[in-house]
């Protein structure tokens, strides 16, 4: 169904529904909202290297590099 069609119905339905109706699109809404927050969680995976990161980059006595081009001779080396 398309937003104009959506639109259209509301807009012949009677104004006493209008509450109701208003009601139906914010539960919609709100169950979408929780099942696309639910599926954009990182991995547990995902989520402990990302903690592990923030630990890296906050110690001072880890090693830094300015840029890419530091790093890979870093690693060549």
């Amino acid at each position: 169904m398309s937003y104009e069609a959506v639109v259209a119905q509301i807009k012949a339905a009677p104004e006493a529904c209008l509450d109701e109706i208003s009601q139906v699109i914010s539960a919609v809404v709100r169950r979408y909202e929780q099942e696309t927050a639910d599926t954009q969680k990182p991995s547990p995976r995902l989520a402990e290297a990302m903690r592990e990161a923030l630990r890296i980059s906050a110690d001072p006595a880890a090693k830094g590099y300015a840029d890419t081009k530091e790093l890979f001779e870093a690693l060549n080396a």
